[in-house]
């Protein structure tokens, strides 16, 4: 998943869909600097937090950067979902069976879960979800990487068949899904979007689509129910009192979309916002301020931040290994997270953040070697960094500590290589839509678990990518990245019934995958948030905080 957590996970589709249309339950607003609207007459019983882009894409098929899945997955969801124990538990799915050979699951769904329409849920609705994300037509970026496992169901995304072999409705509260292998991390894959259920009478009435005509009413199973989209201004929530969890606590969700991190601090202070993630460059102002001060929380995140080496862009010099090395041990990861991050991050030497068993805890980094990257360097032909391309570094504009962090590498590789980098603040969505491109050479980005196992940072991201009929079979390795032992590797650990033995493959992949640095590490997140005293148990995990159903805000 790419993108930022708390308004986290995993490409585009601008949010072009979504009109000014007020939806149900419009809530009389007034208009605040910074262009988000915001009810400043009562707060009463609704959460605040700020969006800080605009969402990608409201469809659950379609989604895959977590500032976005924060949103929608108050709204939707799938048979299993992650505690804030972050183990896999079930959701929809009361329970399951797993035949003998680990390749078929037999999910039991709860009885009596209602879509937001008040129609009771089935298998029938899962098998359809899965199936309309696997469509072509609906145009999915994720399936490829979460949903390929499952006998039938790249045969469908292809046009191959219309639809998915390994799926089977055995009755109204028993779906079979069967997949083409052993693949002991599998139930993650099932936490993800693209394989949330959704209303199949809903989406059809509005052409197979979910977009503002039908967002506010029926789609979702979920906790809150959307009524009021406005572009680049507001996104309200709504509980669904329904809801097979319990009536969630809160009356609703109020999401102001406030893009300058200068403007959600300053909302939160007068009393606008509930919570909100902060800026390491305003920790100072926030420490300096009694009240302020002890309001402040840091969590812990499944996320690592890196600098993305890209082999494929066009005049790209990262296709030698020995450019890749210079970057790599010219940048002082510490000077990064002193200046950028003010300290408030972990150094990042692996690929997999902590947290994460089957991790390499003994990796041998490409260590900060001026000297050692220099020579490589000039092995590779640029003595110097005569003669090296300039380099446009592209990253997202709506987090100060992202674009310091770039400012500091970019002077780094200056001082250290006598490399010239062009800085580029980008739009989030933009951002996503030319990284799926993989026109963009140099990036500073993250990426945040999907599930907690090593085939989500490993086997996703890096194995090499082949087009299979016109399709890329791995999509998420946007850096051209190719080793075949670290294939082998990571392909041998994807299998694996032993866990000692997984674990070693994935140790063996991940050290490989540092000396060749496709991309380099530099921190794992950790999220500092501003959260009111009338915020109360708000629950969390290692992916960012859960749905909030049982979140309650007294007045």
């Amino acid at each position: 998943m790419q993108g930022l957590s708390i308004f986290s996970r995993r490409t585009v589709l601008l949010l072009s869909a979504l009109s000014l249309l007020a939806l149900n339950g419009c809530n009389t607003t007034n208009r605040n600097e910074g262009g988000a609207s915001t009810n400043t007459a009562s707060a009463g019983n609704v959460l605040r937090y700020p969006l800080t882009t605009e969402p990608t894409s409201l469809d659950p098929a379609k989604v895959e950067d977590g500032t976005t899945i924060d949103l929608i997955q108050q709204v939707f969801e799938g048979l299993v979902i992650w505690s804030d124990k972050n183990e896999i538990t079930p959701n929809l799915a009361e329970n399951w069976d797993l035949s003998p050979d680990g390749k078929t699951y037999s999910f039991h769904l709860k009885k009596g879960v209602k879509f937001h329409n008040g129609r009771e849920m089935t298998a029938t609705d899962f098998k359809y979800s899965l199936e309309r994300a696997c469509d072509p037509k609906t145009k999915s970026q994720t399936v490829q990487s979460y949903l390929k496992d499952i006998v039938g169901a790249t045969d469908m995304n292809l046009g191959k068949a219309k639809g998915i072999s390994g799926i089977k409705v055995v009755d109204k509260y028993t779906l079979q899904i069967t997949l083409d292998g052993f693949k002991p991390y599998w139930l993650g894959n099932m936490t993800y979007p693209c394989a949330y259920v959704i209303c199949k009478e809903e989406v059809e009435r509005n052409g197979g689509e979910i977009n503002e005509s039908n967002l506010a009413s029926t789609t979702g199973t979920g906790p809150f129910k959307f009524t009021e989209v406005r572009r680049n201004d507001l996104i309200q929530l709504g509980a669904f009192k329904e809801y097979h969890g319990g009536t969630p606590k809160l009356d609703g969700i109020s999401r102001p979309i406030v893009k300058d991190a200068g403007q959600r601090l300053n909302k939160y202070q007068v009393g606008e916002l509930d919570f909100v993630e902060i800026s390491p460059a305003d920790l100072d102002r926030v420490q300096g301020d009694a009240t302020l001060k002890d309001e402040l929380k840091s969590f812990p995140r499944a996320a690592t931040w890196y600098i993305g080496l890209n082999q494929e862009a066009k005049g790209s010099p990262f296709t030698k290994r020995e450019v890749r090395q210079a970057i790599a041990m010219a940048i002082n990861k510490e000077e990064v997270i002193k200046v950028a991050m003010k300290g408030q991050a972990d150094l990042a030497n692996n690929v997999i953040p902590p947290g994460i068993k089957g991790r390499n805890e003994h990796i041998q980094p490409l260590s900060f070697d001026p000297a050692k990257a220099k020579q490589l360097l000039a092995q590779a032909g640029y003595p110097d960094g005569k003669g090296f391309p300039e380099l446009t570094f592209s990253y997202r504009n709506d987090y100060p500590q992202v674009s310091l962090a770039a400012q500091v590498v970019a002077q780094q590789l200056k001082t250290n290589l006598g490399i010239n980098v062009q800085q580029r603040p980008m739009e989030w969505a933009q951002f996503l839509t030319e990284r799926k491109a993989k026109t963009l050479a140099l990036t500073h980005l993250r990426w945040a678990a999907d599930y907690l196992d090593p085939q989500n940072f490993l086997s996703t991201l890096l194995h090499t990518s082949k087009k299979v009929n016109g399709q890329e079979d791995h999509p998420e390795n946007g850096m051209g990245y190719n080793n075949l032992e670290f294939d082998r590797l990571c392909d041998a650990g994807d299998t694996e019934k032993d866990p000692i033995k997984r674990a070693e493959f994935y140790a063996k992949a991940e050290q490989i995958a540092i000396d060749d640095a496709p991309w380099v590490p530099i921190y794992f997140q950790r999220d500092l948030e501003l959260i009111k005293p009338r915020v109360k148990n708000l629950k969390d995990s290692l992916f960012g905080h859960r749905p909030h159903v049982a979140t309650e805000v007294t007045p």
